[in-house]
């Protein structure tokens, strides 16, 4: 399955590496890799993601790696990363677009 990643969900990833990378270059490097392991695994298995609890109008789906939620939808051919937040963050709808 071909995995995408969304514009939003490349400024997520890179947000992440840069606010964990203030304190250690190390640390935010293991951690984009992690979430990047994350989504491969997912894209093997994405029915395994479950509904995102707060946009039950949208076919969205989520899996978790640390402290994030990594928020996709797929259908056959492809898997897409739509965003990617914290754990304490609720979805803003902006960035579903």
């Amino acid at each position: 399955m071909k995995i995408e990643w969304s514009k939003q969900a490349r400024r997520d990833l890179k947000a992440i590496h840069d606010f964990i990378g203030r304190d250690s270059e190390h640390y935010a490097k293991l951690q984009v890799e992690r979430l990047i392991s994350r989504v491969e695994s997912a894209a093997l298995m994405p029915s395994r993601g479950h509904r995102v609890h707060e946009l039950t109008e949208c076919d969205l789906r989520e899996v978790h790696e640390g402290g994030y939620r990594i928020i996709y939808h797929h259908d056959a051919e492809r898997f897409q990363v739509v965003t990617i937040i914290h754990m304490k963050q609720r979805v803003p709808r902006r960035r579903l677009r």
